[in-house]
């Protein structure tokens, strides 16, 4: 009776968290749409805290999704979560019904979770997106956070020195964090790196929002940043990013984006984005498994694999020849190996003083 009643308890849950999806309709030659081929696969995600419209992870994981279910008509649901509190139930209501063929989780935050409830669940397939677990039952894809920001730092560190519009002569800059994570820390000494690279003497504003959907907070801390004379703010926060982009609009200062392309959202004032394609990685991970080709275990890209990179495309700030000249020069040493970015605080003095960007 009591398993009866935990049962039932978990689908009313689950009936208020799910999100639910159906193969995508394809145009045919004549304009009209017929269903693609279905199959049989289901899938299921569990996305982050900043849930759908953070125009960042969850929708570029749900985006690359859309794009799995219309070229292999494979269905999938999601649940929004709306604290990591309910990480562990939302990949456990997935694994209890035994339906799904593959369970997909996001970011370092949900490793607990995950860890728990894949030991529960040996047969079951899961994947985890930008995480370096390594256990059975599990594809982990993580990214070289260091390298997805480091651009961006590069160009902040030149730009801040420059006679750019919205630049000023303080030398100052920030980066902002939705949640203090070993991932988002390592995005932090990336763009940190990049900055001192070429501007050894620059100095460099943090602070952690606490939250990954909290906007208003998002563009407190950047005014205060650009209050203390920083002229570029990364973020690395998920929709709490949004409040940086509206803090950069009203300061008159610069912006970077993170994850997709975010240049177009307000392309006065976002310089570039460090980008990192999360579409991709979740639409490979469904391409592998519906073509037998998936495999448990930590798979790890970077610049060299075009994993992560820096955009300034969609946005009307444009750098000078030099800065856009010196961005393409180092990107070039780092994807050949020449130039190989630490990955913790605790390195980047000593790596600093190693390395120094020199035309």
């Amino acid at each position: 009776m009591k398993k009866m009643l935990k049962v039932a308890l978990a689908l009313l849950l689950a009936g208020t968290l799910f999100g639910c999806s159906k193969p995508a309709e394809t145009p045919t030659e004549d304009g009209k749409t017929t269903d693609p081929e279905t199959s049989d696969i289901k899938v299921a995600i569990v996305l982050s805290t900043g849930g759908l419209g953070d125009k960042n992870f969850n929708d570029m994981s749900y985006d690359g999704l859309k794009q799995a279910e219309a070229d292999f008509g494979i269905t999938f649901d999601y649940i929004e979560p709306t604290s990591a509190s309910d990480f562990e139930a939302g990949y456990r209501q997935f694994a209890d019904t035994g339906e799904y063929d593959l369970i997909i989780g996001l970011a370092a935050d949900q490793e607990d979770a995950l860890k728990t409830v894949a030991a529960d669940y040996p047969e079951q397939k899961f994947s985890i997106i930008d995480s370096s677990l390594d256990i059975a039952n599990v594809s982990a894809v993580s990214t070289k956070w260091q390298e997805q920001t480091f651009l961006c730092g590069v160009y902040a560190g030149l730009a801040t020195l420059s006679d750019m519009e919205k630049a000023n002569e303080d030398n100052v800059l920030g980066v902002i964090l939705g949640m203090d994570n070993p991932n988002l820390r390592k995005g932090v000494v990336g763009f940190e790196a990049g900055v001192r690279y070429v501007n050894a003497d620059a100095k460099i504003l943090e602070a952690v929002v606490g939250n990954f959907n909290d906007a208003n907070k998002g563009k407190e801390i950047a005014m205060s940043m650009y209050n203390q004379g920083a002229d570029f703010i990364q973020h690395i926060a998920g929709a709490s990013g949004l409040g940086v982009f509206t803090a950069a609009k009203e300061a008159n200062r610069y912006a970077f984006g993170v994850g997709g392309n975010q240049n177009a959202i307000e392309p006065d004032y976002i310089a570039a984005t460090s980008i990192r394609n999360v579409n991709e990685m979740v639409y490979n991970e469904v391409k592998n498994f519906v073509e037998g080709n998936w495999q448990e275990g930590l798979k790890v890209s970077g610049l060299k694999e075009d994993a992560v990179g820096y955009s300034n495309e969609l946005s009307n700030v444009v750098p000078n020849e030099d800065i856009a000249a010196a961005i393409e020069e180092i990107k070039a040493k780092i994807q050949s190996g020449e130039l190989v970015i630490c990955e913790t605080a605790e390195e980047l003095d000593a790596w600093v003083e190693a390395n120094q960007y020199s035309k």
